[in-house]
């Protein structure tokens, strides 16, 4: 069981990591009968993880170059 101090505060996530986490609580992998889960299955999630970190990074790389060119 997970507890929480009153004094501490969820970390603030822009909306691009709030995804992320969300997918993250959510995903499930598919069980095999014998040997644990499914390899493939865990590659496809590895996948669709990786693209949600891709775009996280575009957005942050596109918001930095924005904060850039008001310089």
């Amino acid at each position: 069981m997970k507890h929480q101090r009153s004094n501490e505060k969820e970390p603030a996530f822009s909306p691009g990591q709030s995804e992320i986490a969300a997918w993250l609580k959510r995903v499930k992998f598919k069980k095999r009968l014998f040997g644990g889960v499914d390899e493939a299955d865990v590659w496809r999630k590895i996948e669709e993880l990786n693209a949600l970190y891709e775009k996280l990074l575009l957005l942050e790389r596109s918001r930095q170059d924005a904060g850039e060119a008001d310089e």
